[in-house]
């Protein structure tokens, strides 16, 4: 475990001079505060409007880190040929995996932070902060971990481009799973079409489930039992992917 929390530290060090995290982040955050232009409409207005743009910008965030970082975080060791003198040491495949991915989450998540801080002082400026907010966050860091699992498992046998690309249509239609792909299994009548269909369905991460802006806004209370489903799901669906991403890579040739 030193070993892979070695690694995570330095790909965290690696990500955080990447300019997409940094155009990202800041983006994300004047988006956040640029929130303090709604002071011509109503207290109770102001505070839902507010909640609504900055989750959803957190969301967004954290969805375009997870895919850009995620995606690029093996290719560009492999490509560059520095993971060879680390791989040639007592550091096995699936740890090298498994630091890439934590480093990842990592600098993803201290980005999130600076964004959910701002957040939490325009809420209690308007002496509005709801505990909530601290769930609903939560489960948005649980989100990303699941879509930085699958863009770091595409990388491993794919390149940097096709991996992000396919990872940000699953990202999509994870979120669209429930509200489009549902209706349409009923819709196909032919068998084997209805079985593929099917089982893409059920592969595919119900992003949706991590969504609680809704609650947020409208205060909400949402069930402690589905708050541990959703995160056993979250936990079990990021881990069997990295699992699968390390049998992927141990068996590449480099």
């Amino acid at each position: 475990m030193n070993r892979v929390m070695i690694l995570a530290r330095l790909t965290m060090m690696e990500n955080a001079r990447k300019q997409v995290f940094h155009v990202v982040t800041l983006l994300t955050l004047t988006v956040v505060c640029a929130s303090t232009l709604l002071s011509v409409f109503t207290l109770g207005v102001q505070v839902k409007i507010l909640k609504d743009l900055c989750m959803t910008s957190i969301l967004f965030c954290g969805g375009v880190l997870a895919v850009a970082l995620a995606s690029t975080a093996i290719p560009s060791e492999t490509e560059s040929r520095t993971c060879y003198p680390i791989l040639a040491r007592s550091v096995r495949r699936s740890e090298f995996v498994l630091g890439k991915y934590l480093g990842t989450l990592g600098t993803i998540y201290l980005g999130l932070l600076f964004i959910a801080g701002a957040f939490t002082v325009l809420l209690l400026s308007r002496q509005a902060f709801d505990v909530a907010m601290i769930v609903a966050t939560g489960y948005v860091f649980l989100e990303v971990a699941v879509v930085a699992a699958i863009a770091v498992a595409l990388s491993t046998c794919t390149t940097p481009a096709v991996a992000a690309m396919v990872s940000f249509l699953l990202y999509v239609a994870g979120m669209v799973k429930m509200a489009y792909f549902e209706p349409m299994i009923d819709g196909v009548h032919n068998p084997a079409a209805k079985a593929l269909v099917v089982g893409f369905y059920h592969l595919l991460p119900n992003l949706e489930s991590f969504n609680f802006k809704d609650a947020l806004v409208h205060n909400v209370a949402v069930p402690a039992g589905y708050l541990a489903q959703v995160a056993i799901y979250g936990v079990c669906y990021a881990s069997l992917v990295i699992v699968l991403a390390s049998s992927v890579f141990a068996r590449k040739e480099l």
